[in-house]
C-alpha cells in the first residue's frame, strides 16, 4: 500500500505529508494508516447506503457479526465493534489533544454515530438530533421509517435548531417509535405510514393503548397524558402525507389521509381522549396544593441578598470557578424568584439576551402618564427580554444589585473556566450546559430555613403571585398586562390602548414584585396598580398595627347627624367592624341637602346635660380635599370607613394643608364621601 501511495499518488497532500517521514517512523506509520482508514471509511459508507456490499473493519472480529455490530470512530474513521470501541478511541492515535479523557461513560456511540456517513434520506441537523439517542431498538425503527423522519425534520423546520427545540424533537420522534415498536407487538401494523390507514383504525387505537398502559378492567391509562399527545401527532402525521400526496399528485395517498382524519375526528374522543382526560382530571382531585407562605418567600429574599453579597465580594477581590458558580447560582435563583419566572426560561436565558438589552429611558412623551413613583421605579430597573414558552417574548426586571452581580459574572466568565462557545448567561464552567434553575432554588430554599421548603418553585411562586395579586382591585387591563408579564397565554384577546410594554412593566408590574417581595401585598387591598406606591428605595420597617376598631364615645350621635334628625330620642349608630351602618330609616328623616362637598366639622356635636348642641361649621378648602384624597382615596373606593392611625398617618403627610383639621374631621370627611359615592352606585 506504501509503495503504490508512493508511486501513483505523491501528489496529493495526505500522501506527500505522509512519505515526507522517514521510512519505518512512527509518524509515517500513523499517517498511512490514516489514509488506508479514511478509504474504508469512503467504500463503508457507500456500502451502508446502498445496503449491499461487505465492510472492511479496522479489525476482523473473531466471531461473525452483523453490519449494525460496527461502528465508525470520530477521530481516525476506523471501523470497530461497538463493544469494544469506547476502549479504542481512549488511545487512538489521531484524537486531538485539546479534547481530554473524561472519567466514567461518554456516550462515545453517539458522537461517532454523528460523524459517521450521513444516510442519504436524513438532513445533517436531524441526523444530529438522532445520533443523540441511546442505540436502541427505538433508534433503529426512527432511522429506518422514512414518515418518521418527515416529521421530525418538520419539526426542526418549524422550530429552528436550539438546543431546547432539538429535545422537543428528539422526543416527539421517540413518542413514534415507541408506538411503531407497540404496534408491531400487538397489532399487524409494521411502519408508521400503516397507521394513517382508516380501514385499520382500530388496530391503530390498541397499539395506542398498549403504548400508553391502558387497563381494560379498571378503564384508566397509567400514561394518560401520552395517549394525548399521540393524537395529536397521529392528526400531523395525516397532514403531512396528506400534502406530500398533493405535491406528487398521489390521489390513493390523498385519500388515505383524508379519510383518516374524518374517522379519527368521530373515533378519537371515544376510543382514548375521552378516557384519559378523566383519568387526568381525576388523579388531581386529591392532590394537596402547595402554596408559598409570605413569610418563607421573604426569609428566601432576605438569604440570597446576604449570599450574593458575601460571593459578589469574593469573586470581585479572588476571581475563582467556586465563587464564579456560587454567584452564578444565586442570580439565577433571585431573578427566578423576583420575576415570578419559569425556571427554564431564566436558566437557558442566553449571553446575548443580556449584552444587547435596552438601556435607554423611557420615552419623554410617555413620562407625562405616569406618576413620580412610576417614573423612579422606569429608572431603577433593568429590562431584558427572552424567549419564553412557546416562543413568546417575556421580559426580566433586574434591581440595581442583580444587574451588577451579572455584569461581574460576565466580566470574569474567562479566568472562571467557562468555554467560549458556551453562549448560556448562567453556563457551567468547562461545559457547553448551564446550571438548572430548580435545582439552584431548591438548595436555596433548604438553606434559607423556610418552615415549607418545598413549597419554593417557580411553579408555585408563579401561582402564588397570581392568586395573591386578585385582592388587589385591578382592572382588566392590568390583568392583562401581569398576564402578559407571567408568560400565560390569553385566550380571549382584549383590545384596549396602552402604554409601550416596557413602561408598563417597569413602573407597573415592578409595584407588584415589589409588594410581594416585601410581603406587603395586604396593604394594598382593593387597590389597582395606579394606587399602589412603593418607593424602590424605601426599607420596610415592621411594626404593629395599630388597633382599627377605635370607637370615640361621642361617635354614634354624631354620625347621626349625618341621616336624620331624631324625633323623640337619640339612636345609637350600628357599627360593624370599620364600616358604619346608619339606623333604620323609618326612625329618621334624610338632612336637607348642602353643599356638593361634605364637610367634616358640619357634623361635629357636643352634648351637654343631654341638648345637642352643633359647633361651627368649617367648609373644607380645596387643597384640603386634594390632600385627604391623596392618602386616603383608597378608603373611599373601596367603602372602608379609615381607623385613627390611618387619619394620623394623613395628618403627618400633609402638616400644612390639614393643619386646621384633627383625625375625627378626617374620618367623618371620608365617612361622608364614602355614603355620597355609595348613593351614586345605587342611583346607576
Amino acid at each position: 500500500m506504501a509503495r503504490h501511495l508512493e508511486r501513483a499518488h505523491q501528489n496529493k497532500p495526505d500522501v506527500a505529508k505522509a512519505i515526507s517521514f522517514p521510512k519505518g517512523s512512527k509518524e509515517r506509520r500513523k499517517q498511512l494508516d490514516h489514509i488506508r482508514k479514511k478509504g474504508n471509511f469512503a467504500h463503508n459508507a457507500a456500502v451502508i447506503e446502498s445496503g449491499k456490499g461487505e465492510l472492511v473493519p479496522s479489525k476482523r472480529p473473531s466471531k461473525e457479526a452483523q453490519g449494525n455490530d460496527f461502528m465508525h470512530c470520530a477521530y481516525c474513521q476506523g471501523l470497530f465493534k461497538r463493544k469494544v470501541l469506547w476502549r479504542h478511541m481512549r488511545h487512538c492515535t489521531l484524537r486531538p489533544g485539546s479534547v481530554a479523557t473524561k472519567p466514567g461513560k461518554n456516550r462515545v456511540q453517539s458522537m461517532c454515530t454523528f460523524t459517521g456517513p450521513v444516510p442519504g434520506h436524513i438532513s445533517k441537523h436531524l441526523w444530529k438530533v438522532i445520533s443523540a439517542m441511546n442505540p436502541d431498538p427505538i433508534t433503529d425503527i426512527i432511522k429506518s421509517d422514512r414518515v418518521i423522519i418527515d416529521v421530525g425534520q418538520h419539526l426542526l423546520n418549524k422550530g429552528g435548531t436550539s438546543a431546547k427545540n432539538q429535545q422537543n424533537v428528539r422526543e416527539k420522534m421517540r413518542e413514534m417509535g415507541r408506538l411503531i415498536n407497540n404496534a408491531r407487538r400487538v397489532t399487524t401494523l409494521k411502519k408508521m405510514e400503516d397507521l394513517i390507514n382508516p380501514k385499520k383504525y382500530m388496530e391503530t387505537v390498541a397499539a395506542v393503548r398498549a403504548t400508553c398502559g391502558y387497563d381494560s378492567e379498571t378503564n384508566k391509562f397509567m400514561i394518560p397524558s401520552l395517549a394525548n399527545k399521540l393524537g395529536n401527532t397521529l392528526v400531523k402525521v395525516s397532514k403531512l402525507l396528506k400534502a406530500q400526496g398533493l405535491i406528487s399528485d398521489n390521489k390513493d395517498l390523498v385519500k388515505m389521509a383524508s379519510d383518516f382524519q374524518e374517522v379519527h375526528q368521530e373515533k378519537w374522543n371515544e376510543m382514548i381522549s375521552a378516557t384519559a382526560l378523566r383519568n387526568i382530571r381525576e388523579a388531581k382531585w386529591n392532590v394537596p396544593t402547595l402554596m408559598p407562605f409570605t413569610e418563607d418567600v421573604q426569609k428566601l429574599h432576605a438569604y440570597l441578598s446576604q449570599v450574593q453579597e458575601e460571593w459578589y465580594k469574593s469573586l470581585s477581590e479572588n476571581p475563582s470557578t467556586k465563587a464564579w458558580m456560587e454567584l452564578s447560582k444565586v442570580c439565577l435563583s433571585q431573578i427566578i424568584l423576583f420575576n415570578r419566572r419559569r425556571e427554564g426560561e431564566v436558566a437557558s436565558m442566553p449571553l446575548s439576551a443580556f449584552s444587547s438589552r435596552d438601556t435607554s429611558d423611557p420615552h419623554e412623551d410617555v413620562d407625562w402618564a405616569l406618576s413620580e413613583v412610576e417614573k423612579k421605579l422606569c429608572r431603577h430597573f433593568s429590562r431584558i427580554i427572552i424567549r419564553g414558552k412557546r416562543g413568546r417574548p417575556v421580559p426580566i426586571l433586574l434591581t440595581p444589585k442583580m444587574l451588577q452581580a451579572l455584569e461581574l459574572l460576565v466580566e470574569q466568565r474567562e479566568a472562571s473556566g467557562v468555554l467560549k462557545d458556551n453562549g448560556y448567561m448562567f453556563a457551567r464552567p468547562e461545559a457547553m450546559t448551564h446550571f438548572r434553575g430548580s435545582d439552584c432554588l431548591r438548595g436555596f430554599a433548604q438553606m434559607c430555613g423556610a418552615k415549607c421548603p418545598k413549597s419554593l418553585t417557580s411553579t408555585r411562586l408563579r401561582k402564588h403571585a397570581a392568586t395573591l395579586s386578585t385582592v388587589l382591585n385591578m382592572t382588566d387591563t392590568e390583568m392583562d398586562q401581569l398576564a402578559n408579564f407571567l408568560g400565560h397565554d390569553i385566550r380571549i384577546h382584549r383590545e384596549f390602548y396602552r402604554l409601550p410594554e416596557k413602561t408598563l412593566q417597569l413602573a407597573k408590574i415592578s409595584k407588584l414584585l415589589m409588594a410581594l417581595e416585601q410581603g406587603r401585598l395586604a396593604e394594598f387591598h382593593g387597590m389597582n396598580l395606579d394606587e399602589i406606591g412603593i418607593d424602590p428605595d424605601e426599607k420596610v420597617v415592621d411594626c404593629d398595627e395599630e388597633d382599627r376598631n377605635i370607637q370615640e364615645e361621642n361617635c354614634s350621635s354624631t354620625v347621626d347627624g349625618l341621616y336624620c334628625k331624631l324625633d323623640t330620642e337619640d339612636t345609637p349608630l350600628h357599627t360593624e367592624g370599620n364600616e358604619i351602618t346608619p339606623p333604620p330609616p323609618k326612625r329618621c328623616r334624610p338632612l336637607p341637602s348642602g353643599d356638593a362637598t361634605p364637610s367634616g366639622d358640619s357634623i361635629l356635636m357636643s352634648f351637654s346635660k343631654g341638648k345637642t348642641v352643633p359647633k361651627k361649621k368649617s367648609p373644607w378648602q380645596q387643597t384640603e380635599v386634594q390632600a385627604v384624597e391623596r392618602h386616603m382615596k383608597q378608603f373611599i373606593t373601596s367603602c372602608i370607613v379609615p381607623a385613627k392611625s390611618d387619619c394620623e398617618k394623613c395628618l403627618r403627610k400633609e402638616p400644612e394643608a390639614l393643619k386646621n383639621r384633627d383625625w375625627q374631621n378626617l374620618k367623618f370627611y371620608v365617612y361622608n364621601r364614602i355614603t355620597a359615592y355609595k348613593r351614586k352606585l345605587q342611583d346607576k
